[in-house]
């Protein structure tokens, strides 16, 4: 069956809409540097919200997007090191209140069923092989990690969860974007405070992870979620 020409034109718009919404996703650019693992998972928490007022389309945008999140946050924090409540204040003063940041503290074990009620991926199946997301997937949220394989984050390094996998245990993988991959054969200090960057761009990956590659940060033993949503 032939489609009239009206239908396909509308065939083709929608599914090169779709494309468009992920494509900083099909080949991920690192972070911009060791101090915004932060505004960069949040510019993608952003993005995937798909409002017409934060056009996040290519990795440029989400460059853009990151920098001017970060220049807010620290502005928040002024003097001081930046905690949580500066990261909150900073995206709120980026959206001008459009949006806000909700920081969660729930048990580890509880973690992989919060980020699939949000993303509405809980089955790696849901999710095409080449993370051609489209509207797949309903939200991201942001959690926190030391180790991720080989990538150690003394301090602690901000990631995007897409999705999980598997039942609640070490067979369990989470769908992630890790901005700031160590290259191979390279050492990169990363979110690191005070060090200074090797030369070249951050790598970025998305990737399944299993439960016996990653490390998550504990505060006080129990692990934060980060959301993006209206006030």
């Amino acid at each position: 069956m032939k489609l009239k020409p009206f239908l396909l034109c509308a065939a083709v718009f929608f599914s090169c809409k779709a494309l468009a919404q992920s494509s900083f996703l099909l080949q991920p650019t690192g972070q911009a540097n060791y101090e915004t693992c932060q505004s960069y998972s949040l510019a993608v928490a952003l993005a995937i919200k798909r409002d017409a007022t934060f056009p996040i389309v290519t990795a440029a945008d989400l460059r853009n997007t990151e920098l001017a999140i970060r220049a807010e946050i620290t502005k928040a924090a002024g003097n001081a090191s930046v905690n949580h409540s500066h990261i909150e204040a900073g995206f709120k003063a980026f959206t001008k209140g459009a949006y806000i940041l909700k920081i969660e503290n729930i048990p580890e074990d509880q973690l992989g069923e919060k980020i699939g009620q949000h993303t509405g991926i809980v089955n790696k199946a849901a999710v095409p092989p080449s993370f051609l997301l489209g509207s797949t997937i309903k939200d991201v949220v942001l959690t926190s990690t030391t180790r991720i394989g080989s990538n150690k984050y003394a301090s602690g390094h901000i990631i995007a969860a897409f999705g999980v996998d598997g039942p609640p245990n070490s067979n369990r993988s989470y769908l992630f974007i890790n901005s700031a991959v160590k290259e191979r054969d390279k050492t990169k200090n990363v979110c690191r405070e005070g060090i200074p960057d090797d030369p070249g761009p951050y790598t970025a990956l998305l990737s399944w992870v299993s439960t016996r590659e990653i490390d998550f940060t504990k505060f006080g033993g129990v692990v934060k979620l980060w959301k993006v949503q209206k006030p």
